[in-house]
């Protein structure tokens, strides 16, 4: 990756448009995206940023502004498809499935997936092409 902060930044923008596609950003989602964190990106790559903080945690603080300035999922949505129109040759398959898996795990924190996650869920599968 050759700009991870970019990479991590529009990862945050993808779980917002997720969890926010019901207009509703639930404690379960966002537990999730913590777990996500942790278990499949904190240890993707070993960038980290000036304080030596690993830089998956931008996924989180980027999604938070999303969340603190109400941004539409749609427009969160569309941030990061253009991020990944500009970097689609970085991004190799194995990291697209994890993309994908992460995003569908978040939809599927509050039990079953609704319509508004699953419409985001099927656009993404065919943006990444997985």
């Amino acid at each position: 990756m050759k700009d991870s902060r970019k990479f991590y930044k529009a990862l945050g923008d993808l779980f917002y448009a997720v969890a926010a596609a019901d207009h509703i950003v639930r404690a379960e989602e966002r537990e999730q995206l913590d777990n996500e964190i942790q278990f499949a990106w904190k240890h993707y790559d070993n960038s980290t940023d000036r304080f030596g903080s690993d830089r998956a945690f931008l996924t989180e603080f980027e999604f938070e502004a999303m969340e603190d300035n109400m941004t539409p999922a749609e427009e969160a949505y569309e941030a990061f498809e253009a991020y990944f129109s500009d970097h689609q040759q970085e991004i190799d398959t194995h990291t697209r499935i994890r993309i994908f898996n992460s995003a569908r795990h978040i939809a599927e924190a509050i039990r079953k997936l609704n319509k508004e996650e699953t419409k985001y869920l099927v656009r993404l599968k065919h943006l990444l092409s997985v």
